[in-house]
């Protein structure tokens, strides 16, 4: 006993060993398979589908609230009344500036602004105060409703008067309701793109709405009629003020003026004109004789040189232009002894001379005449230029003075006028008419839009719980998150006893559950199926309600159609229902020897379990006070296991959750297989994560390892329309 205790136990070593290697059984779990993500739409459509009787439900209560609201209304009639605006007048409008479109755009925004103002609710109210008051004083009844009947401000609704005692109003909408609800049921637009301004009031009362709305719309006319009659008073008083300042300039200036003309005489511009034309004529005609001028000296210039030089006679009579000297010339050249020829050649070339500079003579006279000619008109031009721009100086600031009086008087005028007779810009083009058909809708009318926003707001709810939730559902989905294969997944089985669990899986073989149980033990231990080898799984689960004792036992139960003992090892210290319920079974004498007494040696290992005729399931337990973790640090695991395997063909471990402690850690080096409980729908994928990567840790990723979702709603799951294994266990088989 001493020896095969201390075999059982590690004894301390000064070299660690390495941790035994299993990769011959990594074909036992099935490769990952590819995992699709799902559309969008495919997605959207399979939660509104999943989901559609909550979203039907809330579209009933939409309904019931909508058909509420409609009967706690009070049934509304709405009076409507017309304003126009003049049109802008055509000297507003400039060229190129804005249009008269544009000017109609900005003056209705400015009234509706100004109708929708504070000012103006305050002066309708206190406008209706006074004609009820009026009205009682005269002791004579309102139009269409008595005399005593209530104010606009104070008709309301019970459901408005229940929000406002649940919510009570405060500052200024409390101070003064009568603006609340001018407010509240006033409606100021325009009509399309016209000139026209409509105000509607609301009211339970046709007659009161509509005197509500006419009385809206004549308190502001005759408010802005008002106020443009103290405006145009007030500009009135500025022109009367400054007309006689602007009568006075206007004097003055004109005094100066006509005695700078007694003074300087009276200028006629056309007389200037005539002299500045002439002295432009003189010009043009000083240069013309300069250049005939100049022409001559030239000429004169050259014959002089021709006789200096004793050019022949011809090349003379050519440069002095006479031809009686060209023939004399050819004469002589005939006779050049003829004394009396050459004596009228002398005669004719002096005379030629003679007549050249009484030419030039002529052209300096005439250019010197015209040059006094024009100094005398510079002269009479500037002078008439002077006295032409001091008149010029004047005559403008009369006609601006005279122009400016003649405007004040005009603008007198038209401010009289219109003082006289004030005009708002604004009339009244339909008055309001008391309606017949109400404006409220029945509360038929209100329940499919009800439905319509309740629905959508329940849709919006399911997805928003849809996006949010990050639980693990499909067997696909679990594998892409989880990066293990997912070997198959449990039916949901609820609270069952053992008798009914032994029943369900081993006398109803074609039940859902069953075939999953044992579908899922062929996928987990397929070497002790087919070889009728030894094998060992380790069952464990991230949190401690995922379902991992009842897969634990369920595969225990389904084990025994194998043939074979088998041994389920619970190390959960809080025992399942159905652990306890199968002690009891047993007798319960025997539950002080457990886990740690085998594992120490205290008994042997038929004294350490707990055994029911005809179950086929042996159950070794844990006390609740045992330390397991020192147990299963100080444990051969090798060992052990291999002694439980010489009794047993299948031992299934039931192991505490990865969340719980480091011992599911250690227990990883016992199994030939670790299954890891995943509760569908429930499960958050990182908390698996994270368990899974603690379990792979230590070498353990040479043990395969999958995953098993456990308490599936077989119907729910299939409205995911995942297309796993789920489907198939939801058809029946006859």
């Amino acid at each position: 006993m001493a020896g095969t205790a201390v075999s059982r136990m590690k004894l301390p070593r000064t070299v660690p060993q390495s941790a035994p290697t299993v990769v011959e059984h990594r074909d036992r779990v099935r490769p990952r398979r590819e995992y699709q993500p799902p559309t969008p739409t495919h997605e959207l459509a399979a939660a509104l589908a999943r989901k559609k009787w909550l979203i039907l439900a809330f579209a009933v209560v939409g309904a019931f609230v909508a058909a509420l609201a409609g009967l706690a209304r009070p049934v509304m009639f709405e009076a409507t009344s017309q304003l126009i605006i003049d049109p802008p007048a055509r000297s507003s409008v400039a060229p190129g500036g804005s249009s008269a479109q544009d000017l109609i755009d900005s003056s209705i925004d400015d009234h509706i602004t100004m109708l929708s103002s504070q000012g103006h609710l305050r002066r309708v109210a206190a406008a209706l105060h006074d004609m009820e008051g009026a009205k009682a004083a005269q002791g004579s009844p309102a139009t269409g409703t008595p005399a005593p009947g209530p104010t606009p401000a104070s008709i309301g609704s019970r459901a408005a008067q229940i929000v406002e005692r649940l919510w009570p109003d405060s500052g200024q909408d409390a101070i003064d309701p009568d603006l609340k609800l001018l407010r509240n049921r006033m409606r100021i637009g325009q009509e399309l793109r016209s000139r026209v301004i409509s105000v509607a009031f609301a009211d339970e009362d046709p007659v009161r709405a509509a005197k509500v709305a006419n009385t809206f719309s004549q308190v502001y006319i005759d408010e802005l009629a008002k106020r443009r009659q103290a405006e145009d008073r007030l500009e009135l008083d500025r022109v009367v003020a400054s007309l006689p300042t602007v009568q006075s300039d206007l004097v003055s200036a004109t005094d100066r003026l006509e005695k700078y003309k007694l003074s300087h005489g009276a200028v006629d511009q056309g007389a200037a004109d005539n002299a500045a034309r002439e002295r432009a004529d003189l010009s043009q005609q000083i240069s013309m004789s300069k250049a005939d001028l100049e022409a001559m000296e030239a000429r004169l210039q050259h014959i002089q040189d021709l006789r200096k030089q004793g050019a022949p006679i011809a090349s003379l009579a050519e440069a002095m232009g006479t031809p009686d000297l060209a023939d004399l010339a050819a004469r002589q050249a005939k006779t050049p002894a003829d004394t009396d020829l050459s004596a009228r050649i002398d005669n004719e070339i002096q005379q030629g001379l003679a007549s050249v500079e009484t030419q030039v003579s002529t052209y300096r006279a005439q250019v010197k005449a015209l040059e006094d000619r024009k100094n005398v008109l510079d002269v009479v031009v500037a002078d008439t230029a002077s006295r032409l721009s001091g008149l010029r100086a004047l005559e403008p600031q009369v006609n601006l003075l005279t122009q400016r009086y003649n405007d004040l008087l005009s603008r007198q005028q038209d401010l009289t006028r219109r003082i006289a007779a004030p005009s708002a810009g604004v009339s009244i083009l339909s008055p309001a008419w008391p309606p017949a058909k109400p404006q409220t809708l029945p509360p038929i009318f209100l329940v499919p839009p009800g439905m319509i926003a309740f629905a959508l707001l329940g849709a919006a709810f399911v997805l928003f719980r849809n996006r949010f939730n990050r639980a693990l559902r499909g067997e696909a989905e679990t594998e892409a998150a989880l990066r293990v294969p997912c070997i198959g997944l449990v039916p949901e089985s609820g609270k069952i006893l053992m008798r009914e669990l032994r029943h369900l899986i081993l006398d109803q073989p074609r039940s859902a559950y069953s075939r999953a149980v044992t579908s899922l033990l062929v996928s987990a231990a397929p070497n002790q199926a087919r070889l009728r080898s030894p094998h060992t799984v380790l069952i464990t689960s991230s949190l401690r309600h995922d379902g991992a004792n009842e897969l634990a036992w369920s595969l225990a139960l389904a084990a025994t159609r194998l043939g074979g003992p088998v041994l389920l090892i619970d190390l959960e210290p809080t025992h399942h229902q159905l652990t306890q319920e199968f002690v009891r079974q047993g007798g319960g004498a025997k539950a002080h020897r457990s886990f740690g007494d085998f594992i120490r040696n205290r008994c042997a290992l038929e004294d350490a379990i707990v055994s029911v005729p005809g179950a086929g399931v042996d159950l070794m337990t844990v006390a609740p006070a045992e330390d397991l973790l020192e147990l299963l640090a100080r444990a051969d695991s090798l060992e052990c296991r291999d002694e439980l395997q010489a009794e047993y063909s299948l031992v299934i471990i039931n192991g505490p959750s990865g969340l719980a402690g480091p011992e599911a850690r250690f227990l990883t080096s016992w199994a030939d297989a670790i299954l890891l409980a995943i509760r569908w729908n429930r499960t958050p994928r990182d908390i698996a994560r994270g368990v899974l990567e603690l379990l792979q840790r230590d070498g353990a990723s040479s043990i395969p390892i999958g995953s098993v979702l456990t308490r599936v709603n077989l119907k729910r799951h299939a409205k995911y329309r995942f297309g796993d294994s789920g489907d198939l266990l939801l058809t029946r088989i006859p």
